[in-house]
């Protein structure tokens, strides 16, 4: 399928839960962050990045940490790992957690908290590496928000190759990346440029050495959304198919902010709902993480020093 319409059947929904937009209740609010970007989870305890007290992403100032809470949110460990950065974008992998700190990539075993894995970016004068997604055996890709570039790197040379696109993204953000039949999808969220709120969700069509996108845009089927776009996370049916998506929209820096879902509704045609947020709207909802098992979504309030954990429900 190389049709322009490829990343929109995405949202071409089989009569699932997916099929409207969900509402969220409260589970638990959990405080005491330290500007929480990113929430990262193992199957057993969440893991939230700390870009430190004071919110300076591109600081090397040691002020960063990793906390971890475990599925309720409670026996929180503030600093599970510390002495970082300004930490963000996370991944779990194996046994390793992946994070993005500044100009580098580090992995730590999830057993002791000890680092296993670093690749440097600061060749390439990297200063905002954001996200990181699996994309397949020993494959990962990170987006650098201040370059508009995503790297493909591979954990076993411990080499990142820049992904050529033949439209580079605005800030790309969160990452989304699957497999439809035997093509490969990226799916991103842009923070925008000029510090103006412009970003976009879009979508790439990678060739076989993920090294290579093409922008996949229609307007009928894809709408799109100006903001400055964090989180990303698409969500599966049982047979591993993509549903539908949710990405998170900052829309100013203040409690503002807003998720979105996107995909078929009722009409037949994609489209985008902002979700409410039971304790109103969060101030920076970053890079959150749903997980798929309790249809839970655990939202990072930057801005706010708190992560909420919500439990999405579809209608019947």
């Amino acid at each position: 399928m190389k049709t322009a319409a490829l990343l929109f059947t995405l949202f071409a929904l089989p009569q699932l839960m997916a099929a409207e937009a969900p509402t969220l209740t409260l589970i638990a609010e959990v405080k005491g962050f330290a500007s929480p970007e990113s929430v990262a989870w193992d199957g057993t305890h969440y893991y939230v990045s700390n870009v430190g007290k004071e919110l300076k992403p591109m600081d090397k100032d040691g002020d960063g940490s990793i906390s971890r809470m475990d599925a309720k949110g409670e026996n929180l460990e503030l600093k599970f790992i510390d002495k970082l950065n300004a930490p963000k974008g996370m991944l779990v992998a194996g046994k390793t957690l992946y994070v993005c700190d500044i100009d580098v990539l580090l992995g730590f075993d999830l057993a002791s908290g000890e680092k296993t894995f670093e690749i440097s970016f600061a060749k390439d004068g990297v200063q905002f590496l954001n996200d990181v997604c699996a994309a397949g055996a020993g494959k990962l890709l990170v987006s650098a928000t201040d370059k508009n570039k995503v790297y493909v790197v591979d954990t076993e040379k411990k080499s990142a190759t820049e992904i050529a696109f033949d439209k580079a993204p605005n800030g790309p953000n969160g990452l989304a990346f699957f497999k439809q039949d035997d093509d490969h999808c990226l799916l991103l969220v842009e923070w925008g440029r000029d510090n103006q709120p412009n970003g976009n969700l879009r979508g790439y069509l990678l060739d076989d050495t993920l090294l290579k996108g093409t922008l996949q845009e229609s307007p009928e089927d894809f709408p799109v959304k100006n903001g400055y776009l964090d989180g990303l996370a698409t969500i599966y049916d049982a047979k591993g198919e993509p549903q539908c998506a949710l990405y998170s929209d900052w829309v100013a820096f203040k409690p503002e902010g807003k998720v979105y879902w996107i995909g078929e509704g009722g009409s037949g045609k994609t489209t985008q709902v902002a979700l409410k947020i039971p304790m109103g709207p969060p101030g920076g909802p970053a890079d959150f993480f749903f997980e798929p098992k309790g249809s839970v979504l655990v939202l990072p309030c930057m801005l706010e020093g708190r992560v909420l954990l919500l439990k999405a429900e579809w209608p019947k």
